[in-house]
């Protein structure tokens, strides 16, 4: 499986959703901003589902993320904030179930339409905060071990070598993504989630508002519970 396979398979799928939705729920206003929705939605929904059966994994991975912020912390003018990370480290449990629930409750926000101003808000804050970490994966290449990050003059050829966290953990195990690619996933998912605070008003909405709070809620309460079950 690749990123482009995968990115192919939501593509159908959303495209089915749509196609659905369009002849017969009636719920379509734009059949380009439902598909977006359908992709995104889904895509959202698949890459926190394979990270919720391990979510220790992701608290793993999270954990490195914080070692090397407070390392880079140090060397910087961020050095007033580096003794906070080794204490965010202790909850990287906590984090990680957090961020898996967040990431596929966002997903079904976007396919069932629930509160389309707060889900595109939440969707591009959670794309900025993905695209940093990936971005920051990706760019530490060119920075050689012995230089700080912020070191912008020490930064010579890009060398896999010289990378502090080697992969993203975007997809668990299912799917090992290189840095690079990560970001480049990232830097184009940017492009709907800026799209979708403009057209939220176009947004497709499922099922009465009742129903959409208790899917809401039941999938907060449910993720949780599954994330947790794994992880024991």
């Amino acid at each position: 499986m690749t990123i482009l396979m995968l990115f192919l398979y939501l593509a159908i799928t959303a495209t089915l959703l749509t196609v659905f939705m369009y002849y017969f729920s009636g719920s379509v206003k734009s059949a380009y901003t439902s598909f977006l929705q359908n992709f995104c939605g889904s895509l959202f929904v698949f890459s926190g589902f394979v990270k919720a059966v391990d979510p220790m994994g992701t608290a793993i991975k999270m954990q490195e993320y914080f070692e090397e912020f407070e390392t880079t912390a140090k060397g910087s003018f961020l050095h007033f904030i580096a003794d906070l990370f080794p204490v965010l480290a202790k909850y990287s449990m906590g984090f990680s179930v957090g961020m898996i629930v967040l990431e596929i409750v966002i997903g079904i926000l976007l396919i069932i339409g629930h509160l389309p101003r707060w889900t595109s808000f939440l969707f591009f804050i959670i794309m900025v905060f993905f695209t940093i970490l990936t971005g920051f994966t990706f760019l530490t290449a060119y920075v050689p071990k012995e230089a700080n990050f912020f070191e912008f003059s020490k930064w010579t050829v890009f060398s896999e070598s010289n990378m502090r966290v080697t992969n993203c953990g975007c997809f668990g195990d299912f799917l090992k993504l290189t840095p690079e690619t990560s970001f480049k996933k990232d830097i184009f998912l940017m492009l709907p989630s800026v799209l979708f605070l403009l057209i939220w008003r176009k947004f497709h909405t499922l099922f009465s508002i009742s129903l959409r709070n208790a899917i809401t809620l039941f999938s907060i309460v449910g993720l949780s519970l599954f994330c947790l079950a794994n992880y024991k």
